[in-house]
């Protein structure tokens, strides 16, 4: 997906479009990718071989963080690809093609896990999509562009992983508004999982300091908490 457009605001300041959760996520897997690719390799020629090693492992496990958070949204869609067909789902329509099954999606087929990872490339090849490595899989990184190309045109814009926690009384609400960008990015720092448990089920955004006892809706202040955790930690807090 092409950078964000820059907008023209009545002072006359050029503004950027607020970034999408797949924005964000695009702009995650380039960054890791530039660790990998770039700043290891940097940091090993210059006789830092050890520092080398731990920015490319810890990439590399940011990356498989990427591929997970991509397959929760596109898993999704991709089982009730045929909800869309029935309503009519414009966004389904400009993607232009039946949405192609991930090898997580086709893991219970009875078949070698070889011969379905090939399945998978060829799928992509068929619609031109080819990425190359000498470390990674060819299937796993194209899951992760294709999956970003694809949920760019099926999630709305203004799409919001989970809405805040609806526990608070009405005169509370408008202190406990949370910006769109800091949701964003506290679901992308938490990895779309609860701090405590590690669920991915009934998520919600909860302050850190309560905004009763003086908390903020600053990103350093919102965590993802499970249901049931944030229910626990309400339950002690005095």
């Amino acid at each position: 997906m092409d950078e964000a457009t820059p907008l023209q605001s009545e002072a006359g300041t050029v503004e950027s479009s607020p970034k999408t959760l797949i924005d964000k996520l695009r702009e995650e897997y380039h960054d890791t990718m530039n660790l990998i690719d770039v700043q290891s390799g940097a940091e090993i020629k210059s006789g830092q071989e050890m520092k080398g090693i731990m920015t490319f492992t810890t990439a590399a496990s940011k990356l498989t963080e990427i591929h997970e958070q991509l397959s929760t949204f596109y898993g999704a869609l991709f089982r009730l690809s045929e909800l869309l067909k029935r309503n009519d789902s414009q966004r389904l329509k400009q993607l232009g093609h039946d949405m192609l099954p991930t090898l997580e999606l086709i893991r219970n087929l009875d078949a070698e896990d070889e011969v379905k990872d090939r399945y998978v490339v060829n799928q992509f090849h068929e619609i031109g999509l080819r990425k190359q490595h000498w470390y990674f899989k060819e299937r796993f990184l194209l899951e992760i562009e294709y999956m970003l190309d694809s949920l760019s045109i099926l999630i709305e814009p203004d799409f919001m992983p989970i809405s805040a926690a609806a526990d608070s009384s009405a005169e509370e609400e408008v202190d406990r508004y949370i910006p769109s960008d800091v949701k964003l990015n506290v679901w992308r720092r938490d990895q779309g999982k609860c701090v405590e448990c590690g669920s991915k089920e009934k998520l919600e955004y909860d302050h850190i300091i309560p905004i009763s006892k003086g908390g903020s809706n600053t990103e350093r202040n919102i965590q993802l908490l499970c249901q049931t955790c944030n229910r626990k930690k309400a339950a002690g807090i005095q």
